[in-house]
């Protein structure tokens, strides 16, 4: 018997709208997994510790795309941070502050959870738990974009990583972008930001302004920071980043951090096509004044080598000093000056 041509029509009309659909949209799992054995020693005693990595925090996310037409197209995003030495969720916080609520136990999805519109005329706007901008732009003047560990980085510790509740915007003008947030409180803080980058090869440039609220709205942490890379040839770069943190309310406290760096990427050979082996240099000053005055010199050299496209190992050796009323880091088990090393496994997927 033969189907009549009306319904034959319509089977094939539904079997291309469905390959369409599934042409113009998309999902992908993805993550990666750091971990580091550390060793780090002062005057006074030594710390062998296994934890997360040096330069980049264990994550598992989806992300996906749908295209609307018209060149507009929606985007989400879902990302979770665990710690693989343990398995535990990350980005907890004991009460609400700056802009993000109590999470005690760690959050699902506590790196990113959003959604959003993009479009090519319009710009990017997008909704939920995001990076601020202060992270995302001072991002791209540091030789390790805020390195996961405490010894070598210095800004995330001033700049407040991610909030919940913001809205982003982002729109680019050829070389130039602009960037807006705003973060509404429900109980953890507001906050707003602007920025502006400019990318033209071999330079790139960033600056940014960003206010913070606590929880209970009696203080406000002020950022304000600028700098850039230039690229020399095809294997070096060089980064140099300012920000200046000033708190006023409740607490008073001023920070000026200023941080050089330099990258210079191994060149590949015909019988080693993957570009192998990745140098780091850097040197880090935050001088804080107001409250606790004093100083913290931070100094890193680091190394990563491709086993593959998607696994990388890598060695860092720091140093950090205190002088002044500098408050002691997390990481230092005393104010004595402290040399640490990690050797770390990084795989992505």
């Amino acid at each position: 018997m033969h189907r009549p041509p009306l319904t034959v029509l319509c089977a094939a009309v539904s079997a291309l709208l469905s390959a369409l659909t599934f042409a113009q949209s998309s999902v992908t799992l993805y993550g990666l997994i750091d971990v580091g054995v550390r060793y780090q020693r002062n005057k006074d005693a030594s710390l062998t510790t296994v934890g997360d990595g040096a330069f980049t925090g264990s994550r598992w996310g989806i992300r996906g795309t749908e295209d609307l037409g018209g060149g507009l197209k929606t985007i989400f995003s879902l990302e979770s941070g665990f710690d693989p030495s343990t398995g535990v969720l990350q980005q907890a916080n004991a009460s609400p502050t700056d802009g993000s609520a109590a999470a005690p136990a760690g959050r699902a999805f506590g790196r990113e959870a959003y959604v959003g519109l993009e479009s090519s005329q319009l710009g990017q706007v997008t909704l939920g738990r995001q990076y601020t901008l202060a992270h995302a732009l001072s991002n791209r003047f540091q030789p390790l974009p805020n390195p996961n560990l405490g010894a070598v980085n210095m800004f995330s510790g001033h700049q407040v990583t991610r909030q919940d509740n913001m809205v982003r915007y982002t729109k680019n003008f050829g070389s130039v972008g602009l960037h807006a947030a705003y973060t509404f409180s429900e109980g953890n803080g507001r906050g707003r930001a602007l920025g502006v980058s400019y990318s033209a090869a071999p330079l790139e440039l960033v600056a940014f302004y960003q206010e913070v609220n606590n929880a209970a709205g009696t203080s406000t942490r002020r950022l304000s920071g600028a700098g850039g890379s230039y690229a020399i040839g095809q294997s070096a770069k060089l980064f140099l980043g300012y920000m200046k943190r000033d708190d006023k309310g409740a607490s008073t406290q001023e920070n000026d951090i200023v941080n050089l760096g330099f990258n210079y990427t191994v060149p590949s050979m015909p019988s080693m096509p993957l570009v192998p082996l990745v140098l780091t240099v850097s040197y880090g000053q935050d001088r804080q004044t107001q409250v606790n005055p004093g100083t913290k010199k931070t100094a890193y050299v680091a190394a990563s080598y491709l086993l593959s496209k998607r696994t990388d190992i890598y060695a860092e050796l720091d140093h950090n000093r205190l002088s002044g009323k500098y408050p002691q880091p997390s990481f230092m088990t005393t104010r004595s000056a402290t040399v640490g090393t990690t050797i770390g496994l990084r795989h992505r997927f």
